[in-house]
């Protein structure tokens, strides 16, 4: 795939949720926050969905298996998923 366009959101309006879905054991994490996108990208790999408007990316969705605690503890450590 080539080069990713991502659309900056407007500062108001940015946003970053973690659901734990015990039901399904899932960690879910959406974002629009350019930044943090592509740093779980690095880390997570691609999105499970990615939300565009246009041809831009506006938010993306991980979603990880409460299983995997070294993946979820490099989320917290690595991606500084709670930077204001």
């Amino acid at each position: 795939m080539g080069k990713k366009i991502y659309k900056e959101p407007i500062k108001a309006e940015m946003e970053t949720t973690i659901n734990v879905l015990y039901s399904e054991n899932i960690l879910s994490i959406y974002t629009n926050k350019v930044s943090l996108q592509k740093k779980l990208n690095k880390l997570l790999g691609e999105p499970k969905k990615e939300i565009m408007y246009k041809r831009s990316i506006s938010g993306s969705i991980w979603e990880v298996s409460l299983d995997e605690k070294a993946k979820i503890q490099k989320i917290i450590l690595k991606a500084n998923i709670y930077e204001l």
